[in-house]
């Protein structure tokens, strides 16, 4: 049996190609929609998918957060093929990706698409990730967190799992190399988030999926600190959680609604909610209308890097948002959402760029929302600083552990896999 293995980005981008085929999204009007307003909250007539909600901060302030009680699954199936360490990928058309289509794991669904709550098809290779099938073991499984400052509470579980009996890929599957994927991690928008957020938890020390530069290397064999890791583990508890209380969306002062669907008078959160219609040739259900969050500029996600004694180190900070289920995570050296005024430190101007990707958030809740992925080099830091820096090692133990980190850490580490 002949299993075809994309060695390269170039042979993973013909594959990519090929799932926009039959793809379209636009703007509708919002009564084209079957959701509306139920108990205060915009929502589908089935109420199997998220919502939209209102939330007001002990503070007094305002949010629009999305709210979807069910962790959604995010798997990724690994294999030896002719003794070459490969990764199962969906060539994966979204309504809000850059670019209409790009990489995810395996398996990236809410329980309402593989339960089949909308009456679309079974979600292909589902049954790796949340039954026992033969030939396949389970290598990690955590929960993470989601957007704080877009999300109210959700979560992820982020499985990786492994095979002995491979098969060739489905339709908009593909089985990838390492190589590939140390590729592919520094192309813009090509791999999605939920990827990128996979690949930092993957274990980086099998000699197959481990980093091209040997500082990075280094890096990741160090030895752990372990009053380093105490002391992040006690500021991460000591953030406390947000007090927060949901209201009705039309309580909310500085949002409205119009034909369109809900928007800010004032540009405080930087997004409006719309609606657009969606068709897909290879997904679950062909065609559907939706709402979007669609931010109004770019956001930010910086990973500062330094070396001492020898050892690179990475800056991360502690980030509390209202919307994380624990208060806080660890977070990027700098972190911008999408439609945010970014307050970009002084030392970033000092610093010099080693890696940069472009990135849109989730495809199946943001429209096109985009933020600048970077590394970047400060061997000279001088300054004083509120985060922590740690060995590559402690921040992939960080990041193996279940809600201690953002996404958008999780989604700037994997360029480290093909930094020169």
């Amino acid at each position: 049996m002949s299993i075809h293995v994309a060695r390269t980005a170039a042979d993973l981008e013909h594959k990519l190609a090929q799932s926009r085929i039959g793809f379209t999204v636009q703007r509708v009007p919002a009564v084209s929609a079957d959701w509306g307003l139920v108990d205060g909250a915009l929502q589908h007539t089935t109420r199997g998918f998220f919502s939209v909600n209102g939330v007001r901060l002990a503070s007094g302030d305002e949010r629009v957060l999305l709210f979807q009680p069910q962790g959604a699954v995010t798997g990724l199936l690994n294999a030896r093929i002719d003794g070459e360490r490969c990764f199962l990928l969906q060539a994966r058309a979204e309504p809000g990706c850059l670019g209409e289509a790009q990489f995810g794991p395996t398996v990236q669904s809410t329980p309402a698409n593989f339960l089949q709550m909308h009456g679309g098809a079974t979600t292909p290779y589902i049954r790796a990730f949340v039954e026992h099938t033969p030939f396949t073991s389970v290598v990690d499984d955590t929960t993470q967190l989601d957007l704080g400052e877009r999300y109210l509470c959700k979560s992820k579980r982020s499985i990786l799992a492994e095979t002995t009996a491979p098969q060739p890929a489905q339709a908009a599957f593909v089985w990838a190399s390492c190589d590939a994927l140390r590729e592919a991690v520094l192309r813009s928008a090509f791999l999605n988030i939920d990827l990128r957020s996979i690949l930092s938890i993957a274990g980086w020390q099998d000699g197959h999926l481990s980093p091209r530069n040997r500082e990075v290397q280094a890096s990741a064999a160090a030895p752990l600190r372990s009053d380093v890791l105490g002391e992040v583990v006690r500021a991460l508890a000591a953030a406390g959680r947000p007090q927060t209380q949901v209201v009705p969306l039309e309580d909310l002062v500085n949002w409205y609604a119009d034909e369109w669907g809900w928007r800010e008078r004032e540009a405080r959160q930087g997004f409006a909610v719309e609606f657009y219609e969606v068709t897909a040739a290879h997904r679950e259900k062909a065609s559907w209308v939706q709402p979007l969050v669609n931010s109004h500029g770019e956001g930010r996600a910086v990973l500062a890097c330094r070396e001492r004694s020898g050892v690179l180190e990475f800056l991360v900070t502690v980030a509390a948002e209202p919307g994380l289920a624990t208060g806080a995570a660890l977070a990027p050296s700098v972190l911008t959402y999408p439609g945010s005024a970014l307050h970009a430190p002084r030392w970033l101007d000092a610093s010099r760029l080693w890696t940069s990707t472009v990135e849109s958030d989730e495809g199946g809740r943001f429209f096109r929302d985009v933020s600048r992925y970077e590394t970047v080099r400060i061997d000279d830091w001088a300054g004083d600083t509120d985060g922590f820096w740690l060995t590559l090692a402690e921040l992939k133990a960080m990041l193996r552990t279940s809600n201690a980190c953002t996404i958008q850490l999780r989604g700037v580490v994997p360029q480290l896999l093909g930094a020169e």
